[in-house]
């Protein structure tokens, strides 16, 4: 036999057995796909995972968790928010959707710590959940809105060239004494992005403290005399703007706080109640847009702001502007909202308190000399 028909003839032995092969294997063998679904068994239910609809501090010793609905807890702890330890068990009690939690340790005003844990639905669905939250503050300040400029501006001094910046700032006034931790400033245009949380401080009756909404960030300034006032010295900030008898307060927030249309809240974070607001628009808005709409909403069923916190019910701040940073946003009627809490009845605010001050006045006594355009 040559090599031709040697090589012919091993080429049909092959063929021959590889057809052998594969008429056993298919005769065997299931086939792993199939068009029929006849066998196919679906599954039916709910399998989305509850959810934290709130949360919220109660005491220094408690706190409730709301949920989209009936849960149970396992493995709940506190932490110091920046600790591994545990603090303890959680003890949980249920109400319908919600969880009321008893730590076994006290928290501390202003503290950072969060609850951990795993929360289950009867159907099985699971969250696993890491709630940061700020120790319970069980003597919170009384303060009231009193100043407010909504722009950033500078200005060159001709006599030495110097440039002077100045920042948006919120001043509140002290009704009664307490500390100001839960306390935040928040902008509805802007929401939590440029939001003011008030450290932990104890403050009295008749202070004066003066937000600064923005670190300035410029050429040759990085933060140069903004200092935080946390202690009794009221002299560490130096800043334009600054006030030697007032504390001083900077935010960490390097961008525009307000919109030129806005309401400022002030609100308890915790409980998110609308505790006050300045409500304020230019000449030439006829309508919120809709993240302020939204946030006038709620200030207007809050009764902080007289009427309703509708655009016709603005105060106009045309003149306040980035040329025009010495004016502010000046309440007037601090006498009577004095007396107004000590009586117990209804501190009144709204458009009518309000005028554009010639002069902004931050951590003083407010101007009652209104600006006039020539």
């Amino acid at each position: 036999m040559n090599s031709n028909q040697f090589v012919k003839k091993l080429s049909q032995m092959i063929f021959v057995s590889a057809g052998l092969l594969f008429a056993v294997t298919f005769s065997v063998c299931p086939m792993s796909c199939r068009s029929s679904v006849e066998n196919l068994e679906l599954l039916s239910g709910d399998f989305s995972v509850p959810k934290i609809t709130k949360f919220c501090a109660t005491s220094s010793n408690s706190a409730r968790i709301d949920f989209s609905r009936e849960v149970e807890l396992k493995n709940t702890e506190l932490f110091l928010s920046d600790e591994i330890s545990s603090m303890g068990n959680v003890e949980c009690k249920y109400e319908e959707n919600t969880v009321l939690l008893d730590f076994k340790n006290e928290t501390a005003i202003g503290i950072d710590y969060k609850i951990e844990g795993m929360a289950f639905d009867s159907a099985g669905n699971s969250l696993t959940f890491s709630v940061p939250f700020k120790g319970f503050n069980s003597n919170p300040a009384k303060v009231i809105i009193t100043e407010l400029r909504n722009a950033y501006g500078t200005r060159t001094i001709k006599e030495t060239k110097e440039r002077v910046h100045r920042s948006e700032f919120v001043e509140l006034y002290v009704l009664k004494e307490g500390n100001l931790s839960g306390l935040e400033i928040i902008s509805a245009a802007n929401g939590d992005k440029t939001k003011f949380i008030l450290p932990a401080i104890e403050v009295k009756k008749g202070d004066y403290v003066t937000l600064h909404m923005r670190t300035i960030v410029a050429e040759g300034l990085d933060g140069e005399g903004m200092f935080n006032e946390l202690e009794n010295n009221l002299k560490l900030s130096t800043h334009e703007d600054s006030c030697d008898t007032a504390r001083d307060l900077w935010s960490e927030c390097t961008k525009k706080p307000f919109a030129a249309s806005d309401i400022v809240v002030l609100r308890n974070s915790n409980t998110s109640e609308i505790l006050d607001a300045v409500v304020f628009a230019k000449s030439d808005c006829t309508e919120w847009k809709k993240g302020i709409s939204d946030f006038a909403s709620i200030v207007s069923e809050s009764g902080v702001w007289q009427d309703c916190a509708s655009v016709e019910n603005a105060v106009c701040c045309d003149n306040v502007t980035p040329t025009a940073t010495t004016r502010s946003l000046s309440r007037q009627n601090l006498k009577e909202a004095i007396a107004a809490y000590k009586n117990g009845q209804p501190i009144v605010n709204g458009k009518d308190c309000w005028i554009v001050a010639k002069t902004a006045t931050p951590g003083y006594k407010n101007s009652d000399i209104p600006y006039v355009k020539k």
